[in-house]
């Protein structure tokens, strides 16, 4: 779903207001590198493979200066350990496209299981990327391979903060990256009030800083203006 939309009349703005209760825009401005990321990781993957481009405005070879084959991470397994017995499966009909959920009582035993399986799977020598959620541990089991891709950083992230004309521009089920200096500009000049607690002073600052980190950091075959909603 994508939808912004601010200053509407009264019927309009009801909706709106629903609309921003179950979503929220992030503006993220994203640059082509040949620098392989400190952290790559299942959770980390801050690239883009020709196999999955989509979204964008241009062909993959707009960024030729950047392509390269890529270290990527590809996970083997999955594991997961419910903090809370009595919640294994409802936990599976959550994570239904996970297939190995194991129960331990603390982090001890949690890492004795996870060495037992990866010594049974015939997983041993892989990497191991672990993280913890509200009610459960999980781990992958990934290995490094190489791809066609490239590479980016994030230089610059706004959370929300524009005006209508946002939309009315960028709305597209299609297209939700963009490479244009105008589309950097004209983003730029939808930068407004926009919560109700907003000052003058605020504004302004928000606009100084979209200005310094997307449109003067704005680089051709390199810069992406990147929308997720």
């Amino acid at each position: 779903m994508k939808r912004f939309i601010l200053k509407l009349n009264s019927n309009q703005n009801q909706q709106s207001k629903s609309l921003e209760n179950h979503m929220g825009l992030d503006i993220t401005h994203r640059i082509a590198t040949l620098k392989r990321p400190e952290i790559l990781t299942p959770s980390h993957t801050d690239f883009v493979l020709e196999d999955e481009f989509e979204g964008f405005d241009v062909d993959f070879n707009y960024f030729r200066n950047y392509i390269q084959e890529i270290d990527t991470p590809e996970i083997l397994e999955t594991l997961i350990f419910p903090k809370e017995e009595n919640k294994i499966e409802e936990i599976k009909k959550y994570l239904n496209h996970v297939t190995h959920f194991l129960f331990e009582k603390n982090r001890e035993n949690i890492e004795k299981s996870l060495l037992n399986f990866i010594s049974k799977n015939q997983l041993t020598g892989n990497l191991i990327y672990s993280w913890d959620s509200f009610d459960w541990t999980g781990f992958y089991i990934f290995k490094i391979k190489k791809q066609t891709g490239f590479y980016y950083e994030e230089i610059g992230e706004q959370r929300k903060g524009v005006n209508q004309d946002f939309w009315k521009r960028f709305s597209s089920d299609d297209i939700y990256n963009f490479t244009k200096k105008d589309d950097f500009e004209y983003a730029h000049k939808c930068v407004d009030f926009y919560w109700p607690s907003d000052t003058h002073e605020e504004v302004e600052i928000r606009k100084k800083m979209f200005r310094e980190n997307f449109v003067d950091k704005y680089e051709p075959n390199k810069s992406w203006l990147s929308l997720s909603y």
